[in-house]
């Protein structure tokens, strides 16, 4: 029996280190995320339509050549007008290609290039947009196409991609539901910091405070219904936010509102080591979810959607965002779980919460100015490869039931 354990124990670190090792290999790949996605905006105002399209250099690179730079707006402007086009059943409208600019993010130099369509007699009622600029060569690139339409109304039209290469664009933004909910799950997922904090969450549903520790378990229906309260906790706290800084009702500075999610995830980690207070997660959870759901308004400002979005588009990425959430219960919770039913419980939570901890930490320092975040190739790699960190965690938690059945003890205090 001790060799069985100790051959599973060996295997459950090998299972970690290459884990570890993909997620480290894997910074390129992370980096390079960014540049995957092109922002369209399509603006639809009297009888016209006009937009721009914002695309990043190292992207372009990829289809004009290495040597390509932003001041090649003669080859940019020539590329474009193959990858883009709009039309009705009478005929595609004829395109002009405008000004482009520059500016810096993520590290890279994006290129914002205008264009309109000449819609002649056709209005602005339903027509098709297509577009593959950069998809046409690179699969995996995606364009994300906001629509504002004559109301007023901004609302994410769709997501092109090589399978999707044109959208229906409705006179109306307001229809753009479905589109909105993958907006909010997508971005909840790409959100480490919104994971993490979460994570922390879960990490203590299946335990009970006595004082100042951990000192008891609950049964799966108390751990349920202890997940059940965090996460309503969290979606009520972040919708009220999300809501009232989305439709411009609270305006708050983005750099005080990221630094207070660091502090959200670093508090939350805090509790899970040594509990802040009995039923201190569902305080935490509903109070860090009011910062949280600033930083969700966030992501529809850096969409263009902030003061402009319809209330269905703006219900829908709610919506989104609870999926999202759901998605990351399912799928992380069964393994916590069994994981709190045996000895190594104590030490898994406490190893987790401190590598949160020291996560959070580098995401003040980072925010602050204080220094670059060194932890963030890791991070985004992890985040871009998801399914290697559930998977360590349901080997972790099938190793420790294993171990835990073939020499069964009591199991201590969490």
């Amino acid at each position: 029996m001790a060799a069985l354990a100790c051959a599973a124990m060996r295997t459950l670190v090998r299972v970690f280190a290459l884990a570890v090792l993909v997620l480290a290999l894997a910074p390129s790949a992370a980096s390079a995320h960014a540049m995957d996605l092109s922002k369209v905006r399509l603006v639809l105002e009297g009888g016209t339509v006009h937009g721009t399209t914002e695309i990043a250099v190292p992207a372009l690179q990829q289809v004009l050549g290495s040597d390509f730079t932003a001041a090649d707006h003669d080859e940019l402007a020539s590329y474009l007008r193959e990858h883009i086009a709009a039309g009705t059943d009478a005929g595609a409208w004829p395109l002009t290609i405008g000004a482009m600019t520059t500016r810096e993010a993520d590290g890279m130099t994006w290129v914002t290039t205008a264009f309109a369509f000449d819609t002649g007699s056709a209005g602005t009622g339903d027509f098709l947009f297509e577009y593959d600029a950069v998809i046409e060569a690179v699969a995996k690139h995606e364009a994300e196409v906001v629509v504002t339409d004559g109301s007023g109304d901004t609302v994410v039209a769709g997501v092109i991609t090589d399978m999707i290469p044109a959208v229906t664009i409705h006179h109306e933004a307001s229809t753009g539901i479905g589109a909105m909910i993958g907006q909010g799950f997508r971005h909840v997922l790409e959100g480490a910091d919104h994971l993490l904090f979460l994570m922390t969450l879960l990490i203590t549903a299946p335990l009970i405070a006595v004082g100042r520790r951990w000192a008891g378990r609950r049964a799966l229906r108390g751990s349920l219904w202890a997940v059940l309260r965090v996460a309503t906790a969290f979606t009520i706290g972040h919708s009220l936010t999300l809501i009232a800084a989305a439709m411009q009702w609270v305006q708050l500075p983005s750099r005080p509102i990221e630094v207070l999610i660091a502090v959200s995830v670093g508090i939350a980690a805090v509790h899970a080591i040594r509990p802040l207070a009995r039923g201190g997660e569902d305080l935490i959870a509903a109070g860090f979810g009011l910062v949280h759901g600033l930083a969700f308004a966030g992501i529809l400002a850096d969409l263009g959607l902030d003061g402009s979005a319809s209330w269905p588009a703006l219900l829908g990425f709610n919506l989104g965002i609870e999926l999202a959430q759901l998605t990351v219960i399912a799928l992380v919770f069964p393994s916590l779980y069994a994981i709190s039913t045996t000895r190594w419980y104590p030490t898994v939570r406490s190893v987790g919460a401190a590598c949160i901890l020291v996560a959070a930490l580098g995401w003040a320092l980072d925010r602050l100015g204080v220094l670059v975040n060194p932890l963030a190739p890791l991070e985004t790699a992890a985040v871009t490869h998801p399914w290697a960190l559930v998977a360590a965690l349901a080997t972790l938690a099938v190793a420790a039931v294993g171990r835990e059945r073939l020499a069964p003890e009591a199991i201590p205090a969490a």
